[in-house]
């Protein structure tokens, strides 16, 4: 790979973001066109992305031969975790920039690969661990502010994987440059799994109103999953969705939970306050319920006045969110957050409404329990599994959508605060959060992998 000896910010427009520092930078390669959200161009996505395939093919099975000539050690595997929106802020990247981090730090051979926003000039290496490859092409996502489709240029991948050799791809996201590189990577001799970090049907049924477009997305998650087994999956709620619409074999699926850097959240952060406060954190869009959202604060103000509601995040709805909500004094919208000043968000916090229904897992839920600060989720989704599993009380599991249900529970929650009940709620938050560390969920993906590789040596002692 070729890069600037003095690395500026790679050509970015947009502010910098927090944690994130460019430590190298690729050439200048030409940028593809970055185009709107469309049904046709996401088929263009994908031809541009075959092309570049089919053209590259003699570099892929030069590659292929160099690969058949490794020695590899069961107990000195080399990972890489591919997904294409890790230049944005979204759970998935949060997520996978804690857990490469820390796999490293515990001297695990691993990677963190993805695709360079469209506002960047040129390919980056933040933070010496995440490879952001020069786009080649993108699209906005429908629905998603600031979020996008891309696929990188191919030939730099190729030298990636000859530079740092890999046993194992796991494809984060099934997107144009996921099906890139894990297609030249299977043909090149490495193992590609993948992880379902994103219900997609349900997301298409919600953002896409063409219905031949949701079928043919469908269609498209089916060849990626079925084809990138087994699939890693949070929860069981998923492992059913996987089994049933993706039709992916209960064989080739494995339920493995994720987990959060714990210590950046605590409940030492709160300061007690005379109003009740409900917290909301995450992407502000429908796919996520916050027009249900809306609707339930102001039938719940009918009758309640002590109480705010303080939205944390951003997205496309949120102008329109502010403007439903402007005569509401008691509603905040505050933006992105993060760092100590997210974590004393959640502190501050009485209770979590996450009425979301398309969460495969819910980081959100377990920071939020981390800072003792019991949640109310829905029954459809992961963060349902968070809340059940708890040995004690730290939070309810409501009827999806169900206005009079979730009224009366905010009302409850309004009765229960400040009691023993609720105090002693906190405290089983902050423990239940103890089951969702790194350590756990790393220990337990790393064991699969092994397992994955070297069937035989994996049951040995490391």
């Amino acid at each position: 790979m070729n890069f600037q000896r003095k690395p500026p910010n790679g050509g970015d427009t947009r502010p910098p973001m927090e944690g994130r520092t460019i430590t190298s930078v690729f050439k200048t390669m030409k940028q593809g066109k970055h185009y709107r959200p469309g049904n046709v161009r996401t088929t263009l996505l994908l031809i541009r992305m075959f092309w570049q395939l089919i053209s590259n093919i003699p570099k892929i099975l030069k590659l292929r031969k160099f690969y058949s000539k490794r020695k590899c050690d069961p107990k000195d595997i080399s990972i890489i975790f591919y997904s294409d929106n890790l230049d944005e802020i979204n759970g998935i990247a949060n997520s996978l920039r804690s857990v490469v981090p820390y796999l490293k730090a515990k001297g695990k051979k691993v990677q963190l690969w993805g695709s360079a926003f469209n506002t960047r000039t040129n390919g980056v290496i933040e933070n010496n661990y995440v490879v952001l490859f020069p786009r080649a092409v993108s699209m906005e996502q429908l629905g998603y502010a600031d979020s996008e489709l891309a696929a990188p240029y191919l030939v730099p991948i190729l030298k990636a994987l000859k530079r740092y050799p890999a046993d194992l791809m796991e494809l984060e996201t099934p997107s144009p440059g996921a099906w890139m590189a894990g297609i030249a990577a299977k043909i090149i001799g490495i193992k590609v799994i993948s992880n379902y970090r994103t219900d997609v049907p349900n997301y298409t049924r919600s953002l896409v109103k063409e219905a031949w477009m949701r079928r043919y997305v469908l269609w498209l998650m089916r060849v990626f999953y079925q084809h990138t087994t087994p699939v890693i999956c949070p929860c069981e709620a998923y492992r059913k969705i996987l089994e049933t619409e993706i039709k992916v074999k209960s064989k080739f699926i494995r339920v493995l939970p994720r987990g959060i850097p714990l210590e950046n959240f605590s409940p030492a952060y709160r300061k007690n306050s005379s109003v009740i406060r409900f917290l909301y954190v995450g992407r502000i869009s429908v796919e996520k319920d916050i027009p249900f959202l809306e609707t339930l604060w102001k039938e719940f103000c009918k009758e309640n006045s002590n109480a705010e509601l303080t939205f944390v995040g951003s997205g496309w709805y949120l102008d329109t969110l502010k403007e439903n909500m402007k005569e509401y004094k008691n509603v905040r919208c505050i933006g992105l957050k993060a760092g100590k000043e997210l974590a004393e968000h959640y502190a501050n916090a009485d209770f979590f409404l996450f009425p979301s229904a398309t969460d495969t897992f819910g980081n959100v839920i377990v920071e939020s329990l981390a800072s003792g600060t019991p949640a109310l989720v829905t029954d459809q989704g992961g963060p349902q599994d968070i809340i059940n599993n708890a040995t004690e009380k730290c939070g309810w599991v409501l009827p999806f959508k169900d206005l009079e249900c979730w009224k009366a529970q905010l009302k409850l929650c309004c009765e229960i605060y400040g009691t023993p009940e609720y105090e002693q709620m906190r405290n089983s938050c902050a423990e239940h959060s103890k089951n969702y560390t790194l350590e756990k969920m790393t220990t337990a993906q790393w064991e699969f992998f092994r397992e994955l590789l070297y069937p035989c040596s994996a049951k040995q002692p490391r």
